[in-house]
């Protein structure tokens, strides 16, 4: 006779929680935002437009919350296919929101991508929070003209102050999220920090370097691509590509003597060991792909576009 054993199981956590969409036009400090909420460099930043290309999941979770934030890309007008892909992103990230923050900046004079902000976070249907960023660096005058712009779009939004690269600042962010959102059940473990492979982690990592080291418009024609990832428990092996457009950007990205794509290597293993808390081995292979930005097909085996 078989003994029957009592089953159980654990109960899921529940508190506040839900998908945040952050939204904004390019530089508006998304990506700074987000790190800072999780205490954590998880999506790549830079002072250079269309760093996000695609959207990223960041899991905030303190006592009585479970935040799910979505790095938008940038709102801008889309010239070639990977703007295509980024709108696809932007579109897909705004359908899985339960609710919206547009980022603002107010230092810069709100322009068109303002108002293709606003718009789309009008017409999604969610609630929207407008949150201008940079208060440390704005004027009262500049606060209140980029807050009328998009008040004139979204009259019922509300609004707040604060500065994405100080924690303290944006406690009342946090606060008035948790004052929007539903009680439900927690659908990530909270040690989770997002859904993304590491691998993915460190293409977006590497990118990172690229704007930050490279000039003009070489990094945003510079694809990052892991094609090899093996930990054996002490360190991390990765082989990753970077996919050029143009024979002659190789000159540049490999510098005088090596200098360059030495550098770049150095500053992506450090940014990678942070993020793995592991000892990283990281090969760089330069590779042209001509025009690749343009080519939908490849851009479909980057995950970038549907």
């Amino acid at each position: 006779m078989l003994t029957q054993v009592p089953v159980s199981f654990e109960k899921p956590e529940r508190g506040k929680t839900g998908f945040v969409a952050l939204l904004g036009r390019p530089n508006t400090g998304k990506s700074t935002l987000l790190n800072t909420l999780l205490g954590r460099h998880l999506a790549a930043v830079s002072s250079k437009p269309q760093t996000t290309r695609k959207r990223m999941l960041g899991i905030y979770n303190d006592s009585d919350s479970q935040i799910l934030f979505l790095d938008a890309p940038g709102v801008h007008n889309a010239k070639l296919a990977i703007g295509e892909a980024m709108a696809q992103s932007i579109e897909r990230v705004l359908d899985d929101a339960d609710l919206v923050v547009c980022l603002i900046d107010p230092t810069r004079e709100p322009g068109e991508e303002d108002r293709m902000t606003a718009e789309l976070a009008r017409d999604c249907g969610k609630p929207v929070l407008l949150a201008l960023n940079k208060m440390d660096l704005a004027t009262a005058a500049q606060l209140q003209a980029s807050l009328e712009f998009y008040q004139e779009i979204m009259p019922s939004a509300a609004s707040l102050s604060m500065t994405a690269t100080d924690k303290a600042s944006t406690a009342s962010l946090l606060q008035q999220l948790k004052a929007l959102l539903p009680e439900d059940i927690f659908l990530y473990d909270r040690k989770n920090l997002t859904d993304a492979f590491e691998r993915d982690v460190a293409a977006e990592l590497i990118r990172e370097v690229l704007l930050e080291e490279l000039q003009q418009e070489i990094p945003h024609s510079i694809a990052v691509l892991v094609n090899s990832w093996k930990d054996d428990g002490e360190r991390i092996r990765i082989d990753a590509s970077l996919i050029l457009e143009r024979e002659a950007h190789k000159r540049m990205v490999i510098g005088q003597e090596g200098r360059m794509i030495k550098k770049i290597k150095r500053r992506s293993i450090q940014k990678i060991s942070e993020f793995c808390a592991q000892k990283i081995d990281l090969t760089l292979f330069l590779k042209v792909l001509p025009n690749w930005r343009k080519q939908k097909h490849f851009l479909k085996e980057i995950n970038l576009l549907e």
